[in-house]
């Protein structure tokens, strides 16, 4: 019997989650990783010879066990096993129509809950902890002009890592008082990010220095091989400079990823008391709502409501009249 499951697999991502469904490159990837993950566990795990990997595969245990194994073996997060086991519930929900004899088979598997996961801290940088960050790049060198650039770009225009990676020379207008930078986000969304100050000087500086006026199809960010920047590569850039930054200073946190950058953004937006609506446009965010998360872990904000509010009827610690009498508290101190 023919093992439909590549054809469905091609189907799958070349037509309808890139025609019908419209999403992403990036997003799209992130969909075949799930798939490539899967069938390295069968193959490993399991022991089942990729050439014998069918719909068949797909089963409660079995996806069960993977869910099991991502967490435990591969120590990823609940929100990863979730996003997996989403993908591929997405997938046999496409393959549904054409294998309704298999209805129970896949039930099974739609009725796994999603594992509820802790709620964590949003992390963010202070100003402080950005600016120190900012001052590491030699600008003396080529590499650490290149570098600042990026960091720079990362945090003022608020930017996903993919957003990022993905800019080319045409992104990049630069006018008479504002430099708009064209970002592409998730659901092909496109929006406008003016950036102004150091930032915009700093990047017409580089695209000058690269050679990049009328270059448009070329990427904005390169390696020293010519090809774009990765996800990992920007890692790498920024553990490189937090490094050097955790030696001046013990504010600098353990780790410090792509996006923070953008978590810090937002909050410093928040703290100078711009809008939510603003705040929203800005990020790219469908709904204010999504914004509104930031509101909840401001504790500058908060500090700052408090403040204003505050009336300090807590008598200090030296009126306690017990605290001025020495020979009491020698008293009570031996007891």
């Amino acid at each position: 019997m023919k093992n439909k499951l590549p054809q469905y697999l091609n189907d799958y991502f070349n037509n309808y989650l890139c025609m019908q469904k419209n999403l992403s490159t990036y997003t799209i990837s992130s969909y075949k990783d799930v798939f490539n993950a899967y069938f390295k566990f069968c193959t490993e795990e399991k022991h089942i010879k990729i050439t014998s990997i069918t719909l068949d595969t797909f089963t409660y245990e079995n996806i069960m066990d993977f869910l099991k194994y991502l967490e435990t073996a591969k120590n990823n997060c609940i929100s990863t096993r979730n996003h997996r086991l989403q993908c591929i519930c997405s997938f046999l929900r496409f393959v549904y129509p054409d294998e309704v004899s298999r209805a129970l088979q896949f039930q099974k598997i739609f009725d796994i809950p999603p594992k509820k996961d802790v709620e964590k801290p949003m992390e963010y940088m202070t100003v402080e902890v950005l600016k120190l960050l900012l001052q590491q790049p030699n600008i003396e060198t080529k590499d650490g002009r290149r570098d600042l650039a990026i960091l720079a770009t990362l945090y003022d225009t608020g930017a996903r890592v993919s957003e990022l990676t993905n800019l080319k020379v045409r992104d990049i207008r630069f006018d008479l008082d504002t430099t708009t930078i064209r970002l592409f986000g998730k659901g092909r969304k496109v929006r406008y990010v003016p950036i102004i100050g150091n930032t915009a000087d700093i990047l017409r500086t580089y695209i000058h220095e690269n050679n990049l006026y009328g270059e448009y199809d070329k990427f904005l960010f390169v390696s020293k091989l010519g090809k774009p920047l990765t996800k990992a590569g920007i890692k790498y850039i920024i553990e490189k400079y937090r490094k050097i930054a955790e030696q001046q200073s013990p504010v600098i946190p353990k780790n410090i990823y792509p996006h923070m950058f953008r978590h810090s953004k937002a909050m410093h937006l928040l703290e100078s008391g711009v809008n939510f609506v603003y705040i929203r446009d800005f990020l790219g965010h469908c709904n204010v709502e999504t914004t509104e998360i930031y509101a909840k872990i401001s504790v500058e904000q908060k500090r700052k409501v408090l403040s204003s509010a505050y009336q300090d009827n807590t008598p200090s610690y030296e009126e306690n009249s017990w605290t001025r009498d020495k020979d009491l508290l020698e008293y009570l101190m031996k007891l």
